[in-house]
């Protein structure tokens, strides 16, 4: 199972900080956190109001970040760490 994941899982509903592979952050008030069999699927927001929603990747350490635009989910980049904010 995907340790950050379930580390997000853990941390939810409580604010989060993702850290992603080029060290910026992104602080997250949670909405949810759900998994599908082991499969996480969870979203957020920011202070402004942007959706981000987080997906596991294909592999047990990889967790993506996406953007809800007017066109749809834009991925944001590979979370590394999660913590609680």
């Amino acid at each position: 199972m995907n340790t950050l994941a379930k580390r997000l899982y853990n941390v939810a509903p409580d604010p989060v900080t993702l850290t992603f592979t080029d060290d910026t952050t992104l602080d997250l008030a949670m909405g949810h956190a759900e998994f599908f069999q082991d499969e996480l699927e969870a979203e957020g927001e920011t202070d402004d109001g942007t959706t981000y929603r987080i997906v596991d990747g294909d592999d047990d350490d990889t967790l993506l970040v996406a953007r809800e635009t007017t066109d749809g989910w834009q991925i944001v980049g590979e979370a590394v760490d999660v913590e609680r904010a």
